[in-house]
C-alpha cells in the first residue's frame, strides 16, 4: 500500500498561512474564538501520523508557542 500524505493547516480565504513578515496574528485572534478545550480534531490527526513534516521557519515559530 501507498504511504499516504495529509495536511492540517489554518489558511486565510485569500490562501495564505501568515503574513509576509511571518506574522500569524489573524489566526490567534481566530484560535480566541475557539471554545476552551477544543482542539478542531487535531489529536485525532495525530494520531493518525506515522511522521511530521515540519519547514524549519515553522518549527522555530512552534517552539515559541507555549506548551
Amino acid at each position: 500500500m501507498p504511504p499516504t500524505c495529509s495536511v492540517f493547516i489554518a489558511t486565510s480565504l485569500d490562501g495564505f498561512i501568515a503574513r509576509p513578515d511571518g506574522a500569524i496574528d489573524w489566526l490567534d485572534r481566530l484560535n480566541a474564538a475557539v471554545p476552551a478545550g477544543e482542539d478542531c480534531d487535531y489529536a485525532r490527526f495525530v494520531e493518525s501520523v506515522d511522521a511530521l513534516v515540519m519547514g524549519r521557519a515553522s518549527f522555530d515559530t512552534v517552539r515559541g508557542f507555549p506548551a
